[in-house]
């Protein structure tokens, strides 16, 4: 049975849907000056380095010039590696401790806080917020140095000015700094958030004589709970590649004790001169940051 469409005669009513998604074969012909950039600009690289992880590669030495692939021998010295096996914990204590849970809770806390201060103040607070977050990593970690070992300002005011704290406890200074210049990125998002919520929601909550403890948690922090999620996500995956903070405030030391999966790659490629192995070093940080791409991915397309 066919049906009348005035003006258009008998059309195929249970035909192909207009609506319906199709294939343009001329879209790869436009799209192939952009297809061509990213093979050769990311997935070529991203595939010679998963190569080179299989070969005896050394930056200087025999096999600098003529190197040979060696198959699986990379990946089991990587398995046999008590080194990586530590420095894959450090890494995972350092991107959770000071990027999802630091810089998240910093900027939340300083969020909430300038909800009730003066315009003035919740503008130059969100200035210095911004400024440490742009600020280089070679500045901050300059900055931190200074202030964490002999005579500075923290070993000042906790009352013993020849205490190193940066040599005693390293993960924390350098945690803390990650996390101190992370914040101010986070406070933006959650100062964004903060807005968003209805300003009568509170004003319900205060004529039932809620505290304001019970409006921070029963209603402030479960309404920024998508907030919270992102920010996590995104201060870790910064957070997994800031090599440079790390390198210039400890270079993964004292005694290997900030030795995180970056740091540990560049050594072995650039100290020890094994550029195969850390290739493969490399291919682990490649697919532990894809893991939490594809879940800041997934996460953002669900809200």
């Amino acid at each position: 049975m066919t049906t009348q469409v005035e003006g258009l005669g008998p059309s195929k009513a249970l035909g192909k849907r207009l609506d319906k998604a199709r294939f343009n074969p001329v879209s790869v012909l436009l799209l192939s000056p952009s297809i061509v950039l990213l093979a050769t600009l990311f997935a070529f690289p991203i595939a010679y380095a998963i190569y080179l992880g299989f070969t005896n590669l050394q930056l200087i030495g025999p096999h600098s010039i003529h190197y040979q692939f060696t198959g699986l021998q990379n990946v089991w010295t990587l398995l046999a590696d008590k080194e990586f096996i530590r420095s894959l914990w450090l890494t995972l204590i350092f991107v959770v401790a000071s990027g999802a849970v630091g810089a998240t809770l910093l900027g939340m806390m300083m969020a909430i806080a300038m909800q009730e201060c003066l315009p003035v103040v919740r503008l130059v607070v969100n200035g210095l917020a911004i400024v440490a977050w742009t600020l280089p990593p070679s500045t901050i970690a300059i900055i931190w140095y200074a202030a964490a070992t002999h005579n500075g300002i923290v070993p000042m005011i906790l009352g013993h000015p020849d205490y190193d704290l940066l040599y005693d406890k390293a993960l924390l200074v350098v945690s803390i700094a990650n996390s101190w210049s992370l914040a101010g990125l986070a406070t933006i998002m959650f100062a964004a958030a903060l807005r968003n919520i209805p300003r009568d929601i509170d004003e319900a909550a205060m004529l039932e004589n809620a505290s304001p403890r019970q409006r921070l948690m029963y209603l402030t922090i479960p309404l920024l709970k998508p907030t919270i999620e992102t920010s996590a996500l995104l201060m870790m995956l910064l957070t997994f590649g800031n090599f440079t903070l790390i390198y210039l405030m400890t270079a993964g030391g004292p005694g290997n004790d900030t030795n995180i999966l970056p740091v540990y790659s560049y050594l072995q490629g650039f100290s020890f001169h094994k550029l195969g192995y850390a290739a493969l070093l490399g291919n682990v940080i490649v697919i532990l940051s894809g893991l939490l791409g594809g879940t800041f991915v997934l996460l953002t397309k669900r809200r």
